[in-house]
């Protein structure tokens, strides 16, 4: 399945069939601070890793264009809370 992102609308995303799957969005508190405010993953899908899988694709392009992230989103706060993978990434406020 391919992760496509959607700069306008802010999110990343994938569908199926021409149907939406699974989501994460995001939008920006500052320039530089992108906040992770949701993720989505159909039922069907759910247990196969695909929410990882579409935070590290955020993870990935925040840190390409140098933001830090702030997860609001559950899910991503506690992924991106573990070890140190994403340490360099994540704003603790």
């Amino acid at each position: 399945m391919e992760i496509r992102h959607n700069k306008n609308e802010r999110v990343f995303y994938i569908e199926q069939n021409g149907k939406l799957i699974a989501e994460m969005t995001y939008y920006f508190r500052e320039e530089w601070e992108m906040v992770i405010n949701h993720t989505y993953v159909s039922p069907v899908l759910r247990g196969k890793g695909i929410a990882q899988e579409l935070v590290e694709e955020g993870v990935k392009f925040a840190r390409e264009k140098g933001y830090k992230i702030y997860p609001t989103c559950s899910y991503a706060k506690v992924l991106l809370s573990k070890g140190e993978k994403f340490k360099d990434i994540v704003l603790e406020k």
